[in-house]
């Protein structure tokens, strides 16, 4: 069986979930020796030039430009040169621009999807402009067509069962993965500039600007637990930079507790969740924040403490297993949890200890990878019976 996998993003990209899932899904099926294809669908200027065939990791990677993708010419290509069996299209802007080729050539296609649509596309943009309409008329035509539709959270099956009108039984819920190797326990905690062995860490990862991430949630929070804590450090890991001033600003007489490291590669991200004490995810409650993110498979990876918001999927992965506190998505209740796990080493300790069994069964890439090779061969058996049903 080979995969072709599109992206609307390039590969490698940044060090962020939604470029991170498709090469981590790419690693494993490589590794259960299923050949892969990767094809960055690009829209951006110049849109006319020829597709070029690039490696990533030793995998065939196209770069196809929007002249390339929208006549078809640009996959056909790729077909020609690596037959596939089915296409894997990662978020909706893979899936958009896969879906014209898809119809066309009948081949069948997995449509990923990260986030709701219609919760992240134009958000600021009165009304919804042009392409956020566009975007929602293709994808309407996705869902249609899909084979199968794997989704990142519960309540986003939901809605696409309730809302987009899916057959509940082409839509499977498969968390993102990651690769637990990455997290060998003999990695040592990192040493971060500023905090001293004695100092405990509130640690937050990811972007610290992005609307959904919760971030100025937990800056209000940090005052009452600087307060109840002295020795009490908080440190984010992610970027802009340029968001530490203005951080610090809200902080006051706090600023020197306040840390941003930004630019850090995986392998970096893992020894620093280690040195936290308590890892934090104060996410919004909104729609956009249905699906899982691939930051509490690094959180339950490291085997820290988690508070986090009471949300979503968070309330069976955190809460009924133990392996979180969670909280209001305010901040006295963010910091009322963040406060008794630094108090109670010995609840701190059961969360630690639960966190392991979680990611084991629902983000360790070795075993999802089983989730998405089930999904394959059952849309290339139907697409098969698809065909001879069709030939009568």
């Amino acid at each position: 069986m080979r995969v072709l996998i599109v992206t609307s993003f390039p590969i490698p990209g940044e060090y962020d979930g939604t470029a991170m899932l498709p090469i981590k899904i790419t690693r494993a099926l490589r590794k259960r020796g299923v050949d892969v294809v990767l094809a960055h669908l690009s829209a951006k200027k110049p849109w006319f030039r020829v597709t070029e065939r690039l490696e990533f990791e030793g995998v065939p990677l196209y770069d196809i430009p929007l002249c390339a993708w929208a006549s078809g010419l640009g996959l056909d290509l790729v077909h020609r040169e690596h037959p596939f069996a089915l296409v894997h299209a990662q978020h909706y802007g893979g899936a958009t621009r896969a879906y014209f080729s898809c119809r066309r050539r009948g081949w069948p296609m997995v449509y990923e999807i990260h986030s709701l649509l219609g919760d992240e596309v134009a958000r600021d943009e009165l009304g919804r402009g042009l392409v956020f309409r566009a975007y929602l008329e293709l994808e309407k035509r996705v869902l249609k067509r899909a084979s199968s539709v794997i989704v990142l959270g519960e309540p986003v099956r939901d809605v696409v069962v309730r809302e987009k009108g899916v057959p509940a039984e082409r839509v499977d819920v498969i968390y993102p993965g990651i690769d637990l190797e990455e997290f060998d326990e003999r990695i040592p905690p990192a040493e971060i500039p500023g905090i001293s062995r004695e100092h405990k860490v509130v640690m937050y990862i990811g972007s610290i600007v992005h609307p959904n991430q919760g971030v100025p949630i937990l800056i209000d929070a940090l005052p009452r637990v600087f307060e109840s804590d002295p020795l009490a450090r908080c440190v984010l890991v992610g970027g802009p930079l340029e968001a530490e001033a203005e951080y610090k600003r809200a902080l006051g007489g706090f600023a020197d507790r306040l840390c941003v490291l930004a630019g850090k590669s995986p392998g970096e991200v893992v020894a620093l969740a280690r040195r936290a004490d308590v890892l934090v995810h104060p996410r919004l409650a909104c729609r956009e924040n249905y699906s899982v993110q691939s930051k509490i498979a690094v959180y339950l990876a490291a085997g820290r403490p988690i508070v986090a918001t009471d949300f979503g999927d968070y309330r069976k992965l955190l809460g009924e297993s133990g392996a979180g506190l969670l909280a209001a998505p305010e901040p006295e209740p963010i910091a009322q949890a963040i406060v008794r796990v630094l108090r109670e080493p010995e609840l701190a300790l059961r969360m630690a200890r639960a966190a392991g069994p979680v990611v084991r069964e629902y983000f360790a890439m070795d075993r999802n990878i089983d989730r998405y090779l089930e999904v394959y061969h059952r849309v290339i058996d139907q697409s098969l019976e698809n065909r001879l049903a069709a030939r009568g």
